[in-house]
């Protein structure tokens, strides 16, 4: 019985991005039939190439979204980053820093770009796992074919060998469709916004090198009346990046903060990509997404960084004037650090706090 092959997925429409400082208008589909959303709406674009006849019609308004001082840390035990950058911790923690559901921050205009960057990024999952079962497949039919070379004549090793060459081109079809299993996204941006988008790159090149990165994943009052610090902060070692989502195909790199405990972020020129895991992402005009920044005074209890500027010293236990606590015979001093904090905001519920040794570079990627 000839290998039935796998049902081809259809190539997946290309998307066009016009970013402006009004934000993100979006067209997918192809010239002479396609549909452009933006803020008012989306129009169905219909024409002959070559000949000048167009229509424009509105077909519908756009969905709305659903809206969704001195610091102490205990820190969380570093995991291993594994080589899947869309892993997430899902357990919420009382004052957890995390944004909401990333299906459910999308912004207006770009939900239908994201229904087509889902469909190709579950096409590549399926095809990603059903390729081990198919490897095996063909080492089985290829050491089959040799058995049955060296005690089987006529037929038999004919039909090894029909079997061994349908099962290598069915791997060849499934990974020529695991290639094409990305959207094509083109932004068009003038070069105005381009030029800040590379200062803005090269800022966040330049963000990366801080000795010490980590995620701000909780933040509660403080409890200790014997502590200097108003806050415990719960914080992970994290890292940037600029690196490419497999399933975009796009002439931009994205700016990559990778979080431990929610939403990692991509930014590109006119949006950012949101994960919380394989299944649930969200995109994001970028003039929805507001980053800013602070300084922030920490109660540094582990190895200070060496680009960090110690600004002072306290003690583990203090009295309300500033001096030691004598009733702690351990007591001991702990130094305060400067350090910077970026957060990033929008209205659609997206919460996620980065903490960096060095405020100027923070500082720098926040006003580029």
């Amino acid at each position: 019985m000839g290998q039935k092959f796998r049902r081809r997925q259809k190539l997946f429409p290309g998307v066009y991005l016009n970013f402006s400082l009004k934000g993100v208008s979006t067209t997918i589909g192809v010239k002479g039939f396609n549909v452009n959303l933006g803020s008012k709406g989306a129009y169905l674009n219909t024409g002959i190439p070559g000949t000048g006849l167009y229509d424009r019609k509105k077909v519908s308004g756009v969905r709305n979204n659903p809206p969704s001082s001195t610091e102490k840390y205990t820190t969380s035990d570093t995991p291993t980053l594994p080589p899947d950058p869309y892993y997430f911790l899902p357990k919420r923690l009382e004052g957890e820093i995390k944004s909401s559901d990333a299906n459910s921050v999308t912004s207006r205009g770009l939900a239908e770009m994201k229904e087509t960057l889902l469909a190709a990024y579950q096409e590549k999952l399926e095809i990603q796992q059903e390729l081990p079962r198919v490897v095996k497949e063909v080492k089985n039919a290829a050491t089959t074919k040799l058995l049955s070379q060296m005690f089987i004549v006529g037929l038999f090793t004919k039909k090894f060998k029909v079997r061994l060459s349908e099962k290598k081109r069915y791997l060849d079809d499934l990974k020529q469709q695991l290639s094409e299993c990305k959207v094509t996204i083109e932004i068009d941006i003038d070069d105005n916004i381009k030029s800040k988008y590379e200062n803005l790159k090269t800022s966040f090149t330049n963000l990366a090198t801080c000795s010490k990165i980590w995620d701000k994943t909780c933040s509660v009052i403080n409890n200790d009346n014997r502590s200097a610090a108003n806050n415990s902060v719960t914080r992970s070692q994290t890292f940037l990046a600029i690196q490419t989502i497999d399933f975009i195909d796009a002439s931009f790199d994205a700016l990559h903060f990778k979080n431990q405990n929610g939403s990692d972020i991509y930014i590109y020129p006119a949006f950012a990509v949101v994960f919380d895991d394989k299944n649930s992402f969200g995109l994001v005009d970028l003039s929805d997404l507001k980053p800013s920044f602070k300084r922030t005074s920490l109660l540094e209890e582990e190895q200070i960084p060496p680009d960090t500027k110690v600004i002072g010293e306290t003690w583990a236990k203090v009295n309300k004037n500033g001096t030691p606590d004598k009733r702690f015979k351990d007591n001991y001093k702990i130094p305060i650090v400067d350090y910077g904090e970026i957060e990033f905001k929008s209205n659609t519920g997206i919460n996620e706090v980065f903490m960096f040794s060095n405020p100027t570079k923070a500082n720098n990627f926040v006003v580029s």
